[in-house]
């Protein structure tokens, strides 16, 4: 009769179950790498109340980095709804860069006060059809706000 092996697996699955979470805590693969983009900068024009949305019209402004920039087109929009105290953003706008090139520039976020301050953060997605610029249809971005006055100002990172 062959010996009974189920025994040694299932001691194993006991002993790990009875480990403390700090040892079985998981770690990430490896650190999270970004390359900042650009630093766009928005001008926008007076936010219109439209019930559960408020909608921040977007008139121009600029995008400024080391591989890419040029202007903003007026005629985007911010639709700002607000959940929980906080508010979350649904933005869209066109990129012309300097050469050219037709970029849409679609992002979501949030704004988030609390007792640290305030958190505001953005998730930008890129579409073109410009070969040259095509590397930003294939990455994951992110944003933080910057102050400038008067602006709507975010530093744009792709995280390779």
């Amino acid at each position: 009769m062959a010996p009974h092996r189920t025994a040694v697996p299932f001691l194993l699955l006991a002993l790990a179950a009875a480990m403390p979470l700090a040892a079985q805590a998981p770690t990430p693969a490896a650190p999270l790498e970004h390359e900042y983009m650009f630093e766009l900068v928005l001008d926008v024009d007076a936010q219109i109340d439209a019930g559960d949305v408020r909608i921040a019209p977007i008139t121009g402004g600029t995008f400024t980095g080391p591989g890419v920039r040029g202007t903003v087109h007026a005629g985007g929009a911010d639709w700002i709804t607000q959940s929980g105290g906080d508010s979350h953003l649904n933005v869209r706008i066109v990129l012309e860069t300097d050469d050219g090139a037709m970029i849409a520039m679609t992002y979501t976020g949030v704004v988030s006060r609390g007792s640290s301050g305030t958190y505001w953060g953005v998730r930008p997605i890129f579409h073109t059809a410009s070969e040259k610029y095509g590397w930003m249809t294939h990455i994951v971005a992110v944003g933080k706000s910057k102050t400038i006055p008067g602006k709507v100002a975010y530093d744009i990172f792709g995280i390779p």
